[in-house]
C-alpha cells in the first residue's frame, strides 16, 4: 500500500512538470490611421507708389514731327535693347532716330542707374474665401521681407544748331512699385502620428518573453495613434522677392521709365 501512495505521487508530479506554461501571442503593430494632407496658398501685398515724374520742356524751340534725333548715351550703360526700345519710343512720337550725320536735335541719356534700398514689407492678404488654416500661418508668417531696387532715368533733348535745351525730364520708381502683382506662397497641412515611438515601445515591451507570460493572464491594452496637424514652411511660387529676381526687372524698369519721359516730350 505504502508503494501504491508513493507511486501515486510521483506521477502527479511528473504530470504538473510536464504541463506548460500560458505565454501569449505576440503584439503586432496596431495598424496606422489614414493620413490627410490639404494643400493651400496665400498672397502678400504692398502699397504702390507711383512713378515721380519731372518733365519740362522750354519754349526756345518748337519740335517738329519728322525732325531728327541722334541718342548720346556716353556716360551710361544703355544696352542695344533699350536703345532700340527707346528709338521706337521716339518713332511713336514721329520723331526720326538717325545713327549717322548731323540731325536736328541730340537727346542725351545723364542718367541711367539702379541702386538696392530697404527691403520692402510685404502683409499678408485676407483671402476672399475662408481659409481654415489663415489664422495659425498669419501669426508664423505675418510678413515677407523683399529685394527692393530703385531705378532712375534722366534725359535731356538739345537742339543742335543752336545748343539751347528744349526739354529735359527725369523719372525713377522702385522694384515694389513696378511689379504690381502680389507675392504668391504655396503650403500644406498635413496630419502625422505624434506617439508612434511610444507606441513602438509599447509593442516592443510587451514582446519580451516576460511581459508575454504576464499578458496570459492579464489582458492589455494598446495605447491609440494619436494624429496632430503640422503646417509645412512656405514656398514661393510667383512674384519677385530675392535679389536675383529683382534684378531680372529692371530692363523693364528702364524702358518704362524712358518710355514715360519721351511721352513727356510735345511734339507739334
Amino acid at each position: 500500500m505504502r508503494f501504491i501512495i508513493i507511486a501515486f505521487l510521483v506521477l502527479t508530479t511528473a504530470a504538473c512538470t510536464s504541463s506548460p506554461t500560458p505565454v501569449a501571442d505576440t503584439l503586432l503593430m496596431p495598424q496606422k490611421p489614414l493620413l490627410k494632407t490639404q494643400h493651400y496658398q496665400i498672397s502678400y501685398s504692398t502699397e504702390h507708389q507711383s512713378p515721380k515724374v519731372k518733365s519740362v520742356q522750354l519754349p526756345a524751340h518748337k519740335v517738329k514731327r519728322n525732325q531728327t534725333v541722334s541718342i548720346i548715351a556716353d556716360n551710361t550703360s544703355v544696352t542695344d535693347t533699350l536703345y532700340t526700345q527707346i528709338t521706337d519710343a521716339l518713332n511713336a512720337i514721329q520723331l526720326n532716330v538717325v545713327s549717322k550725320g548731323t540731325s536736328d536735335y541730340t537727346l542725351s541719356i545723364h542718367q541711367l542707374e539702379l541702386n538696392f534700398v530697404e527691403d520692402t514689407k510685404y502683409q499678408i492678404d485676407t483671402p476672399e474665401s475662408p481659409l481654415p488654416t489663415f489664422e495659425k500661418v498669419s501669426l508664423l508668417h505675418p510678413s515677407q521681407q523683399c529685394a527692393t531696387i530703385s531705378a532712375d532715368v534722366s534725359m535731356r533733348l538739345t537742339h543742335r544748331a543752336s545748343g539751347d535745351v528744349v526739354w529735359f525730364g527725369k523719372s525713377a520708381i522702385e522694384s515694389a512699385s513696378f511689379h504690381r502683382e502680389p507675392l504668391i506662397y504655396s503650403y500644406s497641412q498635413e496630419q502625422i502620428i505624434s506617439n508612434e515611438l511610444e507606441v513602438a515601445s509599447f509593442i516592443h515591451q510587451q514582446n519580451t518573453e516576460q511581459a508575454r507570460l504576464l499578458r496570459a493572464t492579464q489582458k492589455v491594452v494598446t495605447p491609440p495613434y494619436k494624429t496632430i496637424s503640422k503646417i509645412s514652411s512656405l514656398t514661393k511660387v510667383q512674384g519677385p522677392c530675392n535679389r536675383t529676381e529683382v534684378s531680372a526687372l529692371t530692363p523693364m524698369m528702364q524702358y518704362y521709365l524712358s518710355s514715360i519721359l519721351i511721352d513727356k516730350i510735345k511734339v507739334q
